[in-house]
C-alpha cells in the first residue's frame, strides 16, 4: 500500500469518527440534499453460530447478525430504512427523509432464515437479488466450487488440481506463478486470475472435475448455501423485495448481447413463475463497472427491471442514473462511523469541497 493510499485512509477514518462521535453528522444530513445509499452483502452469519456454508465462504462475503442489526437500530431512527425498490421510488418524492436500502446478493440460505425474521422484528425492508439456477436446478456458479477446494486443499494443491485437468494453459501458469511469487492473499488473487483471465469453459471444466475427484457434491452444497423455492417465498411474505441477478452469476460483459439477454431475461422469468411477480430490481453479478456495459443496461430494461445496481461505493440521487446505482459493501469488517459518515453526505460534502476521500 503506498504512502498516499495509507494518508488518505487515515483522513478518511478521522473525519468519519469526527462527523459520527460529535454529532455533526445530523447537520451534514440536513444541508447536503436528499439522498438513497444502499447497504450490499452477501451473507448474515447467525448469532447462534449454527451456519454450514462459513467453513467454505470468504470472510468479506458475510456479517454478522448482531452487527447488521446494530447498524440497521442506528439508522432507524434517522433515516427511511427499506429495499431499493422504496427507496428509489423516495427519490422520486419529495419532503421526505434520506433513504438508506438493505441489500444481499445471491439468495443464500441465511437471508431466509437469518435476514428475514431481522428485519421483520425491526419493521424495516430488504432486498435481497436471486440466481435463478441454484433455485431451479440445485447447482451453484463456479466460485462456490473454488471455495470449497480451497478450503479443503489449500491453494497449492488446488492450483496442482487445475493443471492436472486443464493442462500447461496460460491459466494454470498464471495461478502457478502467483502461487511461486508468494504475495500473500492467494485467496483473492487466485480468484481474480479464474474470474477475469481464465476462459469460461476450461475453468468450470477443471473446477468441475477437481470438485468430484476431491469428493465434492454439488447439490448438497447448493442445499448448504442457497435457499429453496419454497424459503424464497417465505423470504417475500415477510416482506422482502427479491430482485434479479441472472441464471448463472456471469460476468455479463464477457458475453456477447444476445446471451446477455438470455441471462437477464431467463433469471427473470424464473422469478416470475417462482414467486407469482416480476422483479423489478436488478443487480450487476459481481457488479465492477468492467462486469457490465451498455448492452447489460439494454437488457435489464428490456426485461422489466426499472432499475440495476453495481458494487460501486457512492450515494444516490434524483438524478443519478437507474441503472448505474450505487451501493456501499458491508461484511464483518464494517464500521459503523464510516457508513454513517457515507450516508449523511459527508464524503460528497469534501469532494465537492475539492477533496475525495471515498472509496
Amino acid at each position: 500500500m503506498s504512502l498516499k493510499h495509507k494518508l488518505k485512509l487515515g483522513l478518511r477514518e478521522t473525519y468519519a469518527r469526527i462527523l459520527f462521535h460529535t454529532g455533526l453528522h445530523a447537520l451534514v444530513n440536513v444541508l447536503m440534499p436528499r439522498r438513497l445509499v444502499i447497504l450490499a452483502g452477501h451473507c448474515v452469519k447467525p448469532a447462534s453460530g449454527e451456519w454450514p456454508a462459513g467453513q467454505h465462504l470468504s470472510p468479506d462475503m458475510w456479517i454478522g447478525e448482531a452487527q447488521l442489526e446494530t447498524i440497521v437500530r442506528w439508522f432507524q431512527p434517522r433515516y427511511e430504512v427499506g429495499s431499493i425498490g422504496e427507496g428509489v421510488a423516495q427519490l422520486e418524492a419529495s419532503g421526505k427523509r434520506s433513504f438508506l436500502a438493505l441489500s444481499f446478493d445471491d439468495g443464500y440460505r441465511d437471508n431466509a432464515r437469518v435476514l428475514g425474521p431481522l428485519v421483520e422484528r425491526n419493521g424495516v425492508g430488504a432486498t435481497v437479488f436471486l440466481e435463478s439456477r441454484p433455485l431451479d436446478e440445485r447447482r451453484v456458479n463456479w466460485s462456490h466450487k473454488y471455495f470449497w477446494l480451497l478450503a479443503k486443499l489449500g491453494p497449492e494443491a488446488l492450483v496442482e488440481r487445475y493443471g492436472a485437468h486443464s493442462g500447461p494453459t496460460h491459466t494454470f501458469l498464471a495461478l502457478n506463478q502467483m502461487i511461486a511469487e508468494s504475495r500473500g492473499n492467494e485467496r483473492y488473487h487466485l480468484k481474480r486470475i479464474l474470474k477475469y483471465d481464465a476462459p469460461p469453459e476450461e475453468r468450470d471444466r477443471a473446477l468441475d472435475l477437481a470438485f468430484a475427484e476431491a469428493g465434492g457434491d454439488e447439490s448438497r452444497l447448493c442445499e448448504d448455501l442457497y435457499m429453496s423455492w419454497d424459503e424464497a417465498r417465505e423470504l417475500a411474505a415477510r416482506g422482502v423485495e427479491l430482485g434479479g441477478h441472472t441464471v448463472t452469476h456471469a460476468i455479463l460483459s464477457k458475453l456477447p448481447a444476445d446471451v446477455q439477454r438470455s441471462e437477464i431475461e431467463q433469471g427473470a422469468r424464473s422469478l416470475a413463475r417462482g414467486l407469482g411477480k416480476a422483479p423489478t430490481t436488478f443487480a450487476y453479478p459481481w457488479g465492477r463497472r468492467w462486469d457490465y456495459d451498455d448492452s447489460s443496461r439494454s437488457a435489464a430494461r428490456a426485461a422489466g427491471f426499472t432499475c440495476a445496481v453495481n458494487m460501486h461505493a457512492g450515494i444516490n440521487r434524483s438524478a443519478t442514473p437507474r441503472y448505474d446505482l450505487h451501493r456501499v459493501a458491508i461484511d464483518g469488517s464494517a464500521r459503523l462511523h464510516l457508513l454513517v459518515a457515507e450516508a449523511c453526505g459527508g464524503f460528497e460534502l469534501l469532494r465537492k469541497l475539492g477533496l475525495d476521500l471515498g472509496e
